[in-house]
């Protein structure tokens, strides 16, 4: 067994970076290659991280027997493809959010994974924060009794990623799969995963093509193209009666705002902004709110995966939670096309 994880990163854009420096926080990796088809930033990446290996194609990275793993951190849609590629090589995986463009895709991964007998780690950082495991395991000790209802907001007045983001093609949508499947996991999640069985959603798309946005994800993208939403909202019903909502924007008419909140029956709790637990001492209502430290909760996640890498651990967000999540995700995107509750088959 190595002493050192061989990590590859395949994507030297915003979040790669970000797993790269993750990687200076972490003990037993070694990040030993990096891949971008974009030479200006590969170029870049390698050089300020040290990195001995530079690819510019992702299969000559996974074939140069330099990495025992690789973080995906490119497009949506080129998930699956390096993913079953990595397999093959056999490489564990770590990807970043959405998992794939949907379900089916997402499904292939986590066979692929099986197959080759090699981790398959979905990069849902939310889930790594310290306020997301201390209201889990909260939650998993009872505090908040059966929480029956969660729900996000999550509303930015001009905040359209550039690029890739705005071409369903590339991105399987808009702020649903960026910012939902965060949104979503997290509260399905600390709910304990339930299964679902419906889903209602409605999209917007009025606002998006203002030009305001953050970030310019500049490779392989037509830069007059948008064929996603902008705004969703959307709402999932689980096999027990229990629920959760999300409304989310990239651009909107409204004041910015973030906010995860978990109903329960014995108290409830906000994890973001900041972290509350709403609870009541006979007559009295008490809001207490935990101190918590400020983990680069990235750097936390980068960890767990090296981890479960040499010691052949599970995943606390496994692929094939993910496939769950991107379950809902589609249900909604086919409820808001048809305008009908959509079902679920999850079994």
């Amino acid at each position: 067994m190595r002493k050192n994880v061989r990590l590859g990163i395949i994507g030297a854009g915003m979040i790669g970076n970000t797993h790269l420096d993750a990687c200076r926080e972490c003990t037993g990796v070694e990040v030993s290659a990096v891949c971008d088809v974009h030479a200006g930033r590969l170029r870049q990446a390698a050089g300020e991280y040290g990195v001995p290996h530079r690819f510019a194609d992702h299969r000559d990275l996974l074939t140069a027997g330099v990495v025992d793993a690789v973080s995906i951190c490119t497009p949506n849609n080129t998930h699956l493809p390096i993913a079953l590629a990595a397999f093959r090589a056999g490489k564990h995986v770590l990807c970043e959010k959405p998992l794939a463009l949907n379900a089916r895709q997402a499904r292939r991964m986590v066979e692929a994974g099986k197959k080759a007998r090699r981790i398959l780690m979905s990069a849902q950082s939310a889930r790594y924060s310290d306020a997301a495991k201390l209201v889990k395991k909260l939650a998993d000790r009872g505090r908040f009794g059966d929480i029956y209802y969660g729900k996000c907001v999550w509303l930015r007045r001009a905040g359209t990623p550039r690029g890739w983001f705005q071409d369903v093609e590339q991105s399987g949508g808009g702020p649903l799969i960026d910012l939902g499947v965060h949104a979503i996991d997290l509260i399905w999640w600390i709910m304990g995963g339930p299964r679902p069985v419906s889903a209602y959603g409605v999209t917007f798309d009025h606002l998006g093509r203002r030009g305001q946005g953050r970030g310019d994800w500049g490779v392989n993208y037509n830069p007059g193209k948008f064929s996603v939403e902008d705004q969703v909202v959307g709402t999932v019903r689980f096999h027990d009666g229990r629920a959760l909502g999300v409304d989310i924007s990239w651009a909107a008419h409204t004041a910015e705002a973030y906010s995860v909140r978990l109903f329960g029956t014995k108290a409830g709790v906000q994890i973001a902004p900041e972290v509350v637990i709403y609870e009541t001492e006979g007559k009295t209502q008490v809001d207490a709110k935990p101190l918590l430290g400020k983990a680069n909760y990235y750097a936390t996640e980068m960890q767990h995966f090296v981890n479960c890498v040499l010691r052949g651990g599970k995943p606390i967000s496994p692929g094939a939670q993910s496939v769950v999540v991107m379950q809902m995700l589609d249900a909604i995107y086919r409820s808001a096309r048809t305008g009908r509750m959509v079902s679920l088959n999850t079994q």
